[in-house]
């Protein structure tokens, strides 16, 4: 598996926030697609706030 950090406009800090909904490579990221991901990211923010 490769790096987050090797795709076009992933950065540190966003790989982070990717690894922490369960995005840990490039392969996950293009399989869930997008959308799918910021949708898990956004509700898990939300969540915590609640």
């Amino acid at each position: 598996m490769s790096d987050l950090t090797s795709m076009t406009n992933i950065g540190k800090e966003m790989a982070k926030k990717l690894t922490a909904v369960g995005i840990d490579s490039p392969e996950k990221l293009i399989e869930q697609g997008s959308k799918q991901v910021f949708l898990k990211r956004y509700f898990q923010k939300k969540r915590k706030k609640n």
